[in-house]
């Protein structure tokens, strides 16, 4: 079936929202009968500054105004169509609630019911009723629960699930261990294991960010010291640059300025060191680097693969995991959380298109 300009019609769509400190990141996907996702429109991806990581209501609300928006723009065109909603948090997640239970930088959502703050956000936006999950198929004008999952946990989830990575063969995954590490405000990180993503006995696995590489370093936000993303996350690599945002120090550095580059190999040297950590833990076949810092591609993975090497225990009688930047880039938060969304609803996902 195909909808009057010949576009398949999709069996099932989902909007996704990545909540970080500083940018709520959001997006739709089409499911197709071959469990091919697809972006929905264009543009491919909104992305909605804020500094409301410390009010929790204000956030929700910003959360769910930007998913109505994307809710309307997949319903506009495929009105009969269900769809699933997904959020991806920068906190620890409670894997059979979603409830919040802490985050270093979302201070406004530690401890909250984030499923229920969100339906009933959506549900004063839209003035629709919050669809009671316990009654069986929800009304069809209803406002459903959003599945709600750790962001790096969203993120490695539809790299090692959607991305054409060399785990994969004709569709079919191979024996494979990822690890993610993501790297934006802070340091969000996931071990996947066959396609799984493994996120430890209570939901709070992955935490490489709040690893102490540095005993006498300053405090950190989740109350330890020295830790990690002290020295790698975005805010770190702008100030070691003097610059205002990572982002400003990647254009920066890439077009050539030298205290930038400088910087960013820096941060990748330091990156390197942590992978080493983590490969003498996890012994992974492959790092895969995403969030925003990852856009600064070989000027900051090249050093980061050489301390790896360097750092790595037995690294003479053993293969080097290979690093690379995430195919679904900064987008993966939110393309897991959609894809995450349409799995719990019931929708077998194979594959997807990233174009």
């Amino acid at each position: 079936m195909a909808d009057p300009v010949g576009t398949p019609v999709p069996v099932a769509a989902a909007v996704g929202l990545d909540v970080g400190g500083g940018a709520v990141k959001a997006g739709a996907v089409l499911l197709h009968a071959d469990g091919m996702l697809a972006r929905a429109a264009r543009p491919a991806e909104v992305r909605v500054r804020h500094r409301l990581e410390a009010d929790g209501e204000p956030l929700t609300a910003l959360a769910a105004a930007t998913a109505r928006e994307q809710f309307d723009s997949v319903r506009s065109r495929w009105p009969r169509v269900p769809v699933a909603w997904g959020v991806s948090a920068a906190a620890w997640i409670d894997p059979g609630t979603g409830r919040s239970l802490f985050s270093p930088h979302l201070m406004g959502w530690r401890g909250r019911p984030l499923p229920q703050d969100l339906a009933r956000s959506l549900s004063r936006l839209t003035g629709r009723p919050v669809a009671d999950e316990e009654a069986g198929t929800p009304p069809p004008r209803s406002v459903t629960l959003p599945s709600v999952v750790n962001d790096a946990d969203a993120a490695a989830w539809a790299e090692a699930r959607l991305a054409r990575q060399p785990g994969h063969d004709a569709g079919h995954l191979r024996s494979d261990r990822m690890v993610l590490v993501a790297i934006g405000t802070g340091i969000g990180g996931a071990l996947v294991r066959d396609g799984a993503v493994d996120i430890g006995a209570r939901g709070m696995a992955g935490e490489f960010g709040h690893m102490t590489v540095d005993p006498s370093g300053v405090p950190c936000p989740c109350g330890n010291t020295g830790c990690w993303e002290l020295l790698v996350s975005a805010e770190a690599l702008a100030a070691r640059a003097g610059r205002a945002s990572a982002r400003t120090t990647i254009d920066d550095a890439l077009a050539g300025q030298v205290e930038c580059r400088q910087a960013v190999q820096e941060t990748g040297r330091w990156l390197g060191r942590g992978l080493a950590t983590l490969a003498a833990v996890l012994d992974p076949s492959r790092f895969v680097i995403g969030g925003g810092v990852a856009a600064a591609g070989e000027l900051l993975l090249a050093p980061a693969r050489v301390e790896l090497a360097r750092h790595l225990p037995g690294g003479r009688y053993r293969p080097v995991p290979s690093v690379t930047v995430a195919t679904w880039g900064n987008s993966s938060g939110w393309v897991g959380a959609a894809g995450i969304a349409l799995e719990r609803a019931g929708w077998s996902v194979a594959t997807a298109t990233a174009d």
